[in-house]
């Protein structure tokens, strides 16, 4: 991705959304097939120019399967606009009968494989279904999200939310929250997405599932939630480090004693090697970069982007 797109992106998301639009404006005057550059603009545009710039988008790749949904979703609103026109039924043998493997739904999908789990992100036509799985059914899972379908026995837990229900989509990182209605209170569900891209991909799809009562903005997390991780980091840095240098030490007494488990015999023998000052040197890079990425929390905290609908 160039950098004159992410400068607009980086302005969008601050909010100021004339900027960008003026950058992608005279970016894509001299790169008229940059597909990411079509894409965000779409978002720019009046909905009246929306369609052009997805056009671009599917000139460029034809592939893209969530520019060629929100363009379908343009055009079927275009044509319930017109009035209805008279026209004569087609003959009983041109009328198609349905396949036996017709398409339940069609989905946008987001993987996730953990050690343990698998996490199955999925943007349907009438809402978001999250899903988890054992790593030996993704196969199952994936040739059944590719049919539109996605049965109950595949997966461990299944969530489904309408979007009619969704009220705001809170995105921090690569951790994508989703809020909705419940009585009595709101609730939310948390989607596991493996980066930043991701979660930026689900969002840019949400906010065209959404619709435009929906907005987006974005500000810089909170001084208070900046503090908090920066004080964990530090902590877990400080206590793994006394943790394996007690170990360290233990071993280098000869009070350590390995157990049957060879996880435990490895973890014996690689102290015994490094000994309390190797353990000591470890530790404190680990602190260092602890104290590093705690600073550059507190000075320039990662960005809190939201759609929500406005008051």
């Amino acid at each position: 991705m160039t950098e004159e797109i992410l400068r607009a992106e980086e302005a969008i998301k601050a909010g100021d959304t004339r900027s960008g639009f003026e950058i992608l404006r005279e970016f894509l005057a001299d790169n008229p097939d940059s597909e990411r550059a079509w894409w965000v603009m779409s978002g720019l545009v009046p909905s009246d120019q929306r369609a052009h710039c997805l056009e671009q988008v599917l000139r460029v790749n034809p592939a893209n399967q969530f520019a060629r949904e929100a363009l379908q979703k343009i055009q079927a609103k275009e044509q319930a606009a017109q009035p209805p026109q008279e026209s004569t039924p087609p003959p009983a043998e041109e009328v198609p009968s349905p396949a036996s493997d017709q398409r339940e739904d069609s989905y946008q999908v987001w993987e996730y494989l953990q050690r343990n789990t698998a996490n199955f992100t999925i943007l349907a036509n009438k809402g978001i279904i999250y899903a988890v799985t054992d790593p030996g059914m993704v196969s199952q899972v994936q040739a059944a999200v590719s049919r539109g379908k996605l049965p109950d026995p595949l997966v461990k837990n299944k969530k489904a939310l309408p979007y009619q229900k969704i009220t705001r989509v809170r995105q921090i990182m690569s951790s994508l929250r989703v809020y909705y209605k419940s009585v009595p209170n709101e609730e939310s569900i948390r989607l596991e997405l493996p980066d930043t891209q991701s979660a930026d991909q689900v969002l840019a799809a949400l906010r065209q599932k959404l619709g435009s009562e929906f907005i987006m903005r974005s500000e810089p997390i909170k001084q208070g939630y900046a503090l908090l991780l920066s004080l964990l980091m530090l902590l877990v840095s400080i206590g793994l480090t006394i943790f394996f240098l007690w170990g360290a030490i233990e071993v280098q007494t000869g009070q350590a004693a390995a157990t049957g488990s060879s996880r435990t015999r490895l973890i014996i023998d690689l102290l015994g090697i490094l000994g309390p000052l190797g353990v000591g040197i470890i530790g404190g890079i680990l602190i260092l970069l602890a104290l590093f990425l705690s600073a550059r929390l507190l000075f320039k905290p990662p960005n809190v982007t939201e759609l929500v609908r406005p008051d």
